[in-house]
């Protein structure tokens, strides 16, 4: 790690020299929430995404998250967290930090980064709220892996066509934000943390997109909510899962999510969803219900949300949730708003 960070920053200093592109971007996000009844809460995440060219096809990559909530507890006890914005508050948590090589139809990248850079991030899954159209739960409940707002060091490799790309990648078994201690990002620890290997193949046409990959962890096993490794063995699980947005008509599509996670599970052991999104003009519109499998109980959540664009660069998003599990049920009302401020 000591010889990468040396690399990292004689390339950086050199690249200065030589007046290469570079590119800065901040976007920040915003979240009015509500139950109907006496709670609310007000989320915060504000990102910065820096780029800078290291020569012909040599990319220096850095990005930071700061999130920031009004109110300690959830407005819902739920298992999938419907707001996939909102964390205890972190200023400055590292996204990416690393180096990424172009050659032909491959990119390399070797450093700082999480999961949701690279997976889970199709357009129909990007509209919804809920944390679970992102990174699904049987991969993200059961381990502190790299996963919003935490990453760790890792190998992202994709191999890119037409229709057909390929991404695989090799991080830290834990994911972390911390710049020191030892629960730093810039932790490397396999005996101790673990190893996740993931592995995606995507293929598109005409409008449509599909999605298959596989996950295997190796290392402590944590119970849900709470780690307890000092009391567990090393354990191995393979995670598998495949989505789908088929075009139905134009602007109109279909989605389709199943995961299903091997061996036991005191986190997510099965998952499944559908939904549907429509363009109507210049905004969009999504309807999402799906259901979650947390042994020994259950979560079903359903979304309707509408994204506005206004001011340029930004949207609003007015979005209603209904959460129903073994023995309660949650009402939320969400209202977004995100700004992206683009310079160079």
């Amino acid at each position: 790690m000591t010889r990468f960070m040396k690399l990292f920053l004689s390339q950086a200093a050199v690249s200065c020299h030589c007046g290469l592109a570079q590119e800065l971007q901040v976007s920040y996000t915003t979240e009015l929430q509500s139950d109907f009844k006496q709670g609310s809460n007000w989320v915060n995440l504000l990102r910065l995404d820096f780029t800078h060219s290291l020569g012909k096809h040599t990319t220096l990559q850095a990005a930071t998250i700061s999130t920031a909530r009004t109110r300690t507890e959830s407005l819902a006890d739920d298992f999938q967290t419907f707001s996939n914005i909102e964390e205890e508050n972190h200023p400055l948590a590292l996204a990416t930090l690393g180096i990424q090589q172009q050659f032909g139809h491959s990119s390399f990248f070797f450093g700082i980064r999480n999961l949701n850079e690279d997976y889970f991030t199709s357009p129909a899954t990007s509209l919804f709220t809920n944390s679970s159209c992102g990174i699904f739960p049987t991969l993200s409940a059961d381990y502190q892996i790299a996963n919003y707002p935490v990453a760790s060091v890792g190998l992202h490799y994709e191999l890119q066509f037409t229709r057909w790309s390929l991404q695989a990648s090799v991080y830290n078994g834990k994911g972390y934000y911390r710049f020191a201690g030892k629960e730093n990002v810039f932790r490397f620890c396999p005996q101790q943390d673990g190893i996740l290997s993931i592995t995606s193949l995507n293929y598109q046409q005409h409008g449509s997109k599909y999605h298959v990959g596989f996950a295997l962890h190796s290392g402590m096993y944590m119970d849900y909510e709470e780690g307890t490794p000092e009391k567990t063995e090393k354990e191995r699980r393979k995670i598998i899962w495949g989505y789908a947005e088929q075009r139905l008509a134009p602007g109109l599509h279909a989605l389709l999510q199943g995961s299903f996670q091997s061996g036991a599970s005191r986190g997510c052991k099965s998952y499944a969803g559908a939904g549907l999104t429509w363009q109507c003009g210049k905004t969009e519109g999504g309807l999402f219900t799906d259901y979650a499998r947390f042994p020994p109980s259950y979560e079903w959540a359903s979304e309707f949300t509408w994204k506005i664009p206004c001011l340029g660069n930004g949207f609003i998003q007015p979005t209603l949730h209904f959460i129903q599990q073994a023995g309660a049920r949650y009402l939320i009302g969400l209202l977004r708003f995100s700004y992206v401020l683009p310079t160079t």
